[in-house]
């Protein structure tokens, strides 16, 4: 289709505002993880972010033990079970490289594009040369589309 396609982080939902999470163009292009439904179960708009839900595949995990495996022992800046703290944020990357990987060789491949406020999260999408925005980027083009 060769278009752009925005995976959301859940801490980039409050900042998206429901009004723009019920848009057409959040619907059509808009997608989060299993991980962020889970984490979102309270979000005012779950039902809509339900129907966004990228479902997890065995080829995602297997990018996902690569995305792991990238993280250094003992860093807990993108993942603390302890303290509860980014459990979804490597399903983010895997999910991105599996897609990734889905359309690679193809002709008019998508481009994915991570939203998130995670400083964390934004390092390791580059180390994987995965695109990050800010929610509010993604914000100015959802309100583009209203106009």
């Amino acid at each position: 289709m060769n278009q752009e396609i925005y995976l959301v982080d859940n801490n980039a939902l409050t900042a998206i505002r429901a009004h723009r999470i019920r848009s057409e163009f959040f619907r059509n292009r808009c997608r989060i993880t299993a991980d962020v439904l889970w984490e979102a179960r309270e979000h005012p708009e779950f039902t809509i972010l339900a129907a966004a839900v990228k479902e997890t595949t065995p080829a995602m995990l297997g990018q996902l033990k690569l995305v792991v495996g990238a993280v250094g022992v003992g860093y807990t800046n993108l993942i603390d079970l302890y303290q509860n703290h980014g459990a979804a944020d490597p399903g983010l990357i895997a999910s991105i490289l599996e897609s990734t990987m889905i359309d690679e060789g193809t002709f008019f491949s998508d481009t994915w594009v991570l939203v998130t406020n995670d400083k964390a999260v934004e390092e390791l999408a580059a180390a994987f040369n995965i695109v990050t925005v800010k929610p509010q980027a993604l914000s100015k083009l959802i309100d583009a589309s209203l106009e």
